[in-house]
């Protein structure tokens, strides 16, 4: 035991020691190194991650952008197609208030123009239309029959006319276009036509007439006496035939012998009665309208449109045509046209010509302006 004690204190053993730590001293310094390496390394290829995910961000904004950019090509090119820009022409109409009569003759006639310049000149885009085009189509409507199989009107042309050219205003108000082709364009012309009216002898005949013929009872004196209320209230306002029919039984102030008329952009005016006006409306209010109990049985209760028809439904513009035409057939007046807008000029004229004050007419028609009227010389009135 003790000469194994003397061993591990020999000089031998001293020496192995020292070697073993010196073995061990280079083991630190080398995994020094390494980890320097393995952070250089991490370094590089962290570096080397976010280039390449700051090329892949540069590519997808890129793609973005470009997306971007062909969905406002899209946008601007589908804005610039005929069909979609009278329809938002339509929608700008609407948004104003115009009436439906005016929306409805835009739609038509700009239709018109479209289906011409898509299927016979092959244009869909807006920039694509010169003056040449526009000329052309004037040609093409004078040449081709409307959908009823007859020849258009150099008036109806003209009003067709009218419309597109308010159109390409408005594309050129809306920078749509810088130039408007309709400036190269000569216009349809067309020569003011005699104003119509008719006589104060007609007019009695008319008033006759309003009675069915072969016809008694209840029913057949009610129609005749609206239908003489309705004559003589257009005969003494000169009132549009869509206000008419637009009137309810409050509109009439009976005390004050005027009647509240809407005219177009939903404006008001208060147009004095006669008093065979007044007293034929009065007439047909108390006697003659249907009560509230017949409205109820007839399942129109409440109605309170001033004019009924024999359905108990308000009187329409398409029966105001059919009714004018049972008149001037019954009345026998076959020379001339009869209808509530004839009944406007006559009273236009009448009024001109025993006032000659254009200013006041200009109220009582609901005019905006003194251009639709301006001497009783049978050509400027409309």
């Amino acid at each position: 035991m003790v000469s194994r004690a003397t061993n591990n204190n020999s000089p031998h053993a001293a020496n192995a020691d020292k070697s073993k730590g010196a073995d061990r001293r280079p083991t630190k310094k080398g995994s020094r190194v390494t980890q320097a390496r393995a952070q250089a390394q991490r370094a590089k290829l962290d570096a080397q991650t976010q280039i390449h995910q700051q090329q892949e961000d540069q590519e997808a904004m890129a793609r973005q952008t470009q997306h971007k950019q062909t969905v406002r090509q899209e946008m601007q090119a589908k804005r610039r197609i005929i069909a979609i820009l009278i329809e938002a022409y339509i929608q700008d109409h609407i948004g104003g208030n115009s009436s439906q009569k005016t929306i409805e003759w835009h739609r038509t006639a700009l239709g018109l123009l479209r289906l011409f310049l898509e299927e016979e000149l092959d244009i869909t885009q807006i920039e694509e239309v010169e003056a040449d085009d526009i000329s052309a189509w004037f040609a093409h409507l004078r040449s081709t029959p409307a959908a009823r199989g007859k020849v258009r009107s150099e008036r109806t042309i003209q009003t067709y006319a009218r419309s597109a050219r308010a159109f390409f205003h408005w594309l050129v108000r809306r920078s749509t276009l810088e130039v408007n082709p309709f400036e190269r364009v000569a216009f349809p012309k067309v020569g003011r036509p005699l104003i119509q009216t008719i006589t104060a002898e007609e007019f009695e005949q008319l008033l006759l007439a309003c009675a069915p013929p072969h016809e008694t009872g209840p029913y057949a004196e009610r129609a005749a006496v609206r239908n003489r209320a309705i004559l003589w209230l257009l005969y003494d306002t000169g009132i549009r035939v869509s206000e008419l029919t637009n009137l309810r039984v409050d509109d009439l102030d009976r005390k004050h012998g005027v009647v509240t008329v809407l005219g177009k952009g939903a404006k008001e005016r208060r147009v004095a009665l006669g008093q065979n006006c007044l007293r034929n409306l009065s007439y047909y209010l108390d006697k003659h309208r249907p009560d509230a109990a017949e409205l109820a049985e007839w399942g129109s209760a409440g109605e309170d449109h001033l004019f009924l028809s024999e359905t108990r439904q308000p009187l329409t513009k398409n029966g105001m045509e059919m009714l004018f035409k049972r008149l001037r057939i019954r009345a026998g007046i076959t020379d001339k046209r009869v209808s509530p807008h004839i009944l406007r000029h006559t009273f236009a004229i009448n009024y001109l010509v025993k006032s000659n004050d254009p200013f006041s007419l200009q109220e009582l028609l609901g005019h905006e302006d003194l251009t639709t009227q301006e001497r009783p010389d049978g050509r400027a009135f409309r």
